[in-house]
């Protein structure tokens, strides 16, 4: 996690695309992320769905040939995290020719606020994510 102290929120990011689709850049940008201290990624997976619908794992290796990324510094990254029932929900939504990427990862980007804060004697009260269809219907009714 970010620090002794402080660990950001944790959250998660599915999409899903062709298997023939190049995902090479979105990787690079999620690794200069990483690179900066912006995130940690705890678990990346690669989803695919069989005939009958069921999840497969698939691994980075077998996109090799279509990824512009040297996909090999991806080998080892599944941690687990996501369970069968996630497993099973992902898939339920991809096509047969359709691959999911499940990124879950720490958010660290206020790390080094909240370390500040915390030698101060300052104590994490809430952390956690908004909801965008919440937001929207905030911002559209106008409650600020």
């Amino acid at each position: 996690m970010a620090t002794e102290l402080y660990a950001g929120p944790v959250d998660y990011l599915v999409f899903t695309f062709d298997e023939a689709a190049d995902f090479g850049p979105g990787l690079a940008a999620v690794l200069q992320r990483v690179d900066q201290g912006i995130i940690e990624i705890l678990d990346i997976e690669l989803i695919a769905r069989d005939a009958d619908g069921a999840p497969v794992k698939r691994s980075f290796s077998d996109f090799a040939g279509s990824c512009s990324l040297d996909l090999s510094v991806f080998d080892g990254v599944d941690s687990g995290i996501l369970d069968a029932d996630d497993l099973t929900a992902i898939a339920a939504d991809l096509t047969v020719s359709e691959v999911a990427i499940a990124i879950i990862y720490e958010e660290r980007s206020l790390a080094l606020a909240a370390d500040a804060w915390a030698e101060v004697g300052g104590v994490e009260l809430y952390a956690g994510g908004v909801d965008i269809a919440d937001l929207a219907q905030n911002i559209e009714e106008g409650n600020n």
